[in-house]
């Protein structure tokens, strides 16, 4: 019996291919939507059809017009954004029009979307009225108010911006002359948080109305861009309490849909603190998979109606690589190449997002690596000698 069709959106981000795979083996069409001209799912061998759609800074309506056309035209029976915020704007923003065509899958409202996904002083106000430890925060209201706590603060410290995602604009600062410089090139007024050398800890936990059906717990090994970015290497772990504060904290909120925590372990008192909260599937979400936990599976399956086990066993001590490209990418970066080398030479139980029979989606995207990084390089090169010339013409 034929599988009703699926359309997920982001086709270039992270996580979007592990979903387009996973259930594309199952039977289920695939139809792909993305910004880029060469989406490494879309052109997956799992990809039934493949679509383009403006990129965001074109705005929400030109993006809305191009998918909403398609999702006319090959009427999936679920839409699944993935991955990033741009493909849930876009729907969020005409909402009813989505839902009088296809099914959306499970996901919080528009407003708590938009307000855990980015704003940290939301996230830090809830964090504390529900019992979930954060970083010790300093929240100043001016640069000013930042600039007189240079001599109360506990160094190391991190400043990041109050809104935004995936470590974008985090600095680790190593004292006051330093925090100042930093201060001078935030844009918006910082949110200031002692820094906890511990290890990262992730959760994952998918929620219907806030009550909790699958969870997953991984702990990060690398990062790229170091040390802030995503993970390029997880292992998972089994963590009860985690996972039971993860649950606590969903029900008080009343989520509805996947939610995934950033956790670090402060060696001090033994606590998680929470660090930072993205709706929706992330780029992580391979490490859940290959352990056991579907997510994507589920929410099409709740979308469509039908029954879903709770999933909360899964393998631990399986390790997920990004290899292509984050693990060959942190590795070029490092500064410890010669610590990190082993590390990723080592065996045991261990899975990757290398599969040769789907080699296409590896290519793509490192033409689209190679393509980016060539164009900042021209673009310095040609700034370069913009500025030779201009100095020359002034001598």
């Amino acid at each position: 019996m034929p599988q009703p069709p699926l359309m997920v959106l982001e086709g270039n981000g992270r996580a979007t291919l592990g979903v387009v795979r996973s259930l594309g083996r199952l039977g289920i069409p695939l139809y792909v939507g993305s910004d880029d001209r060469l989406p490494k799912s879309g052109l997956s061998r799992y990809a039934t059809r493949r679509f383009g759609y403006p990129p965001k800074e074109a705005g929400i309506d030109a993006m809305h017009a191009a998918i909403i056309d398609r999702v006319r035209a090959w009427r999936p029976a679920v839409l699944m954004p993935v991955g990033g915020s741009e493909g849930w704007a876009t729907v969020f923003a005409h909402y009813d029009e989505y839902t009088a065509l296809t099914r959306v899958v499970a996901s919080p409202s528009h407003e708590q979307y938009d307000r855990l996904d980015e704003d940290k002083v939301h996230l830090l106000d809830l964090a504390a009225r529900h019992g979930v430890s954060c970083p010790r925060t300093f929240r100043p209201r001016t640069i000013e108010e930042a600039l007189d706590l240079r001599g109360a603060l506990p160094y190391p410290v991190i400043v990041k911006p109050p809104r935004g995602t995936g470590g974008v604009g985090v600095r680790k600062v190593e004292d006051a002359r330093a925090l100042a410089a930093a201060l001078v090139q935030s844009v918006e007024v910082p949110i200031i948080q002692e820094f906890i050398a511990g290890e990262d800890v992730e959760l994952t936990l998918l929620c219907t109305h806030g009550e909790s059906l699958a969870g997953s717990v991984y702990r990060s090994l690398r990062t790229f861009p170091i040390p802030f970015g995503p993970s390029t290497a997880c292992v998972t772990v089994r963590d009860d309490a985690l996972m039971e504060l993860g649950i606590r904290f969903l029900r008080k909120l009343s989520y509805h849909g996947v939610a995934h925590m950033d956790f670090r372990r402060d060696p001090h008192d033994g606590q998680a603190k929470l660090l930072d909260f993205n709706p929706g599937l992330t780029g992580t979400n391979d490490v859940s998979l290959a352990s056991g936990v579907n997510f994507a599976l589920m929410l099409y399956r709740i979308a469509l109606g039908q029954p879903v086990e709770p999933q909360f066993t899964y393998a631990v001590g399986l390790e997920y690589r990004w290899l292509l490209y984050g693990e060959v990418l942190h590795l070029l970066t490092s500064p410890h190449k010669g610590q990190v080398l082993p590390l990723m030479l080592r065996g045991g139980q261990i899975r990757t997002n290398v599969q040769l029979t789907d080699p296409l989606p590896h290519v793509t995207e490192g033409i689209t690596l190679i393509r980016r990084h060539f164009s900042r390089w021209w673009g310095r090169r040609t700034r370069t000698r913009r500025a030779a010339r201009q100095a020359a013409d002034l001598t």
